[in-house]
C-alpha cells in the first residue's frame, strides 16, 4: 500500500466536516438511535409538522427593483425621478393585485404596485394569496430616523452597510459580538418537537451559517450539498478497509481526540445512511422532481438545486422525523454595484424559477400549507444610482423588502410599511439608504411563534424586540402569518 495516500487525521477530519457538521442533535447524553426499518412516510397534513425555509439573498438585494410602484401617481413619479435610467418601466411590470392597500410612510396608502419584469411566477404566486410582502425591513436596535441617524443620537446596528457584520445580523441580532442565530436558537426552544436524535433538526445545503449557530451547542447544523448528500471522498478499497478498522478499535481507553474522531466518524455515515434513505423515499413518491423543476425554467442554478434538495428531504421525511426542522439556503451575486440592471434580472430570473418550482412540488407533495419559505437579504441598496450611465449600479443601503410563501402566508397583501420615496425624508440618511420601518427581529419573532414559540418567549430569541411594538399588536401591522 502507498502510505503517502492514506489521509491524515486533521485532512481527515476536514473531509468528513465538508459531508456532516454535527450531523446529530448532539454528539450528548442520548446517544445515537438507528433508522427504525421501513419507517413510514408522513403526509403534509399530518403529525403537527410545520418547516422554516430561510432563503438568503447574500450580497444586498436591490429589493425596491423588485417591489415597485406602478401606474402614474406621485410614488411612481418619485421611483423615476430617484432611480433615473435603473427605473423600469410601468407597463414592464408583473402587476400585483392587492387585498388591501399598502401603508405608506406617509400615513397613505396605495395598492398600485409590481414585481420585476422576469418575476411572473411570484406574481402569480402573490395574486393567488400564497405569498405576502413585508415592507422595508431591516437590522436595527431601536426605531430611528434620519435626524436621530445623524445626530448619533440612537444606538445603530453595529458596523452598519458591512456585508459580513449586517449579514450576522440578518441571522441573528444585531448585537457585537455574535452570540447565536435565531434558527438556531429556535431549533434548540423546539425540542420538544425535535425527538429525533438520528439528524439534526437544522440542514443547510450552502455550508456553514450564522442562522443556526445554537446558543447552547445542543444542536448543531448538518451541513448537505447542494444535490444531497456529499460522501467521504475515495472511501472504498483499502482506504475504507483501513478507516473503519482504525474506528472500530477506539474504546472509551482510548486517546479523547480518537474517540471524537470515532464519534464523528458515526455520526456522518449514520447521516448519510439517513439523508439517503430519505432520497430514495422522495424520489419513490411519485413526485417528479426534475421534471417540474425543469418545466420552471433555469432548473440548473444553484438555488434552484439548494431548494429541490430541501423538497425531497420534506418529502422523503418518516414518520419518526422531527417536527419543525429548519433549512437554511442562500443565492449569491447580489453585490450589484455595477451593471445593475442586466445582472439584476438575471438574479430576479433565477429566483422566480426556483420558488416557482419549489412551490410546485410542494404542493404536489402536500406540504405547502406546512413550509414557510422566508426570502430576505443583509439590507437593500441605495435608491440612486452610483453613476451617470446603465452600466452603474448600486451601493450599500438600509432597509429592503422580504417575501413569505406558503399556505399559512396571509397572501396578497403588504405588510409593515411602504416607505415614501422622495429623496430626503425623514427616513433617508442620504442617496435613498432608506432606514427600516419593520426590524428583521419583528418578523422573524413572528416566524418564530409560528414555529411554536409562546408569543412570551420569543424575547428569549430576540432581545431587541422589547424596543419596537409588538409584532402581534394590530398596530404593527405584521400579523402575516396564520397560526
Amino acid at each position: 500500500m502507498n502510505y503517502r495516500k492514506v489521509l491524515t487525521r486533521r485532512a481527515f477530519l476536514r473531509r468528513i466536516s465538508r459531508v456532516s457538521i454535527g450531523a446529530s442533535l448532539a454528539v450528548n447524553s442520548m446517544g445515537f438511535f438507528g433508522l427504525v426499518n421501513a419507517p413510514k412516510v408522513l403526509s403534509g397534513s399530518h403529525h403537527d409538522f410545520r418547516a422554516l425555509v430561510l432563503v438568503f439573498l447574500e450580497g444586498g438585494n436591490d429589493s425596491f427593483n423588485m417591489i415597485i410602484p406602478s401606474g402614474s401617481g406621485s410614488m411612481r413619479a418619485e421611483y423615476d425621478r430617484g432611480r433615473r435610467f435603473l427605473a423600469l418601466p410601468s407597463e414592464q411590470l408583473q402587476i400585483l393585485n392587492l387585498q388591501n392597500a399598502a401603508t405608506l410612510y406617509d400615513g397613505s396608502s396605495s395598492s398600485d404596485f409590481g414585481l420585476h419584469p422576469a418575476c411572473q411566477n411570484l406574481a402569480g404566486m402573490f395574486n393567488s394569496g400564497e405569498m405576502s410582502v413585508i415592507c422595508n425591513v431591516g437590522n436595527l436596535i431601536v426605531p430611528t430616523n434620519s435626524q436621530q441617524f445623524s445626530d448619533a443620537a440612537v444606538k445603530l446596528p453595529p458596523r452598519l452597510f458591512s456585508h459580513a457584520d449586517q449579514q450576522r445580523q440578518f441571522q441573528s441580532e444585531p448585537t457585537n459580538p455574535f452570540q447565536y442565530g435565531w434558527g438556531g436558537r429556535l431549533a434548540e426552544m423546539l425540542s420538544d418537537y425535535n425527538t429525533d436524535v438520528s439528524l439534526s433538526p437544522l440542514i443547510s445545503v450552502s455550508g456553514l451559517n450564522s442562522f443556526q449557530v445554537s446558543r447552547d451547542s445542543l444542536v448543531n447544523p448538518y451541513t448537505m450539498g447542494t444535490n444531497g448528500v456529499v460522501s467521504l471522498a475515495a472511501f472504498n478499497g483499502d482506504r475504507k478497509a483501513l478507516v473503519e478498522a482504525g474506528m472500530e478499535s477506539v474504546n472509551g481507553s482510548s486517546h479523547l481526540m480518537a474517540q471524537k474522531y470515532q464519534e464523528v466518524f458515526q455520526s456522518a455515515r449514520r447521516a448519510e445512511t439517513i439523508v439517503s434513505s430519505t432520497f430514495e423515499r422522495a424520489e419513490a413518491s411519485g413526485v417528479d422532481y426534475d421534471g417540474i423543476f425543469n418545466a420552471a425554467g433555469l432548473s440548473d442554478t444553484r438555488v434552484s438545486r439548494q431548494l429541490k434538495t430541501v423538497a425531497k428531504m420534506i418529502g422523503g421525511r418518516p414518520l419518526e422525523s422531527n417536527r419543525r426542522p429548519v433549512y437554511f439556503v442562500k443565492m449569491n451575486g447580489f453585490d450589484t454595484h455595477q451593471n445593475m440592471l442586466a445582472d439584476h434580472a438575471t438574479l430576479m430570473a433565477e429566483l422566480d424559477a426556483a420558488l416557482g418550482a419549489f412551490r410546485n412540488v410542494l404542493k404536489e407533495q402536500g406540504d405547502f400549507d406546512q413550509v414557510l419559505t422566508y426570502v430576505g437579504s443583509e439590507f437593500g441598496r441605495t435608491f440612486t444610482p452610483n453613476g451617470d450611465d446603465e452600466g452603474s449600479g448600486t451601493d450599500h443601503g438600509w432597509g429592503g423588502h422580504a417575501l413569505a410563501m406558503g399556505g399559512m402566508v396571509k397572501g396578497s397583501r403588504f405588510f409593515g410599511t411602504y416607505p415614501t420615496l422622495d429623496l430626503n425624508n425623514p427616513l433617508d440618511p442620504g442617496r435613498g439608504r432608506w432606514i427600516p420601518t419593520t426590524s428583521n427581529s419583528q418578523c422573524a419573532a413572528s416566524i418564530a411563534h409560528w414555529m411554536g414559540v409562546p408569543q412570551s418567549d420569543v424575547g428569549k430569541i430576540f432581545p431587541s424586540l422589547a424596543n419596537f411594538a409588538s409584532p402581534f399588536e394590530a398596530s404593527s401591522n405584521l400579523d402575516f402569518l396564520q397560526l
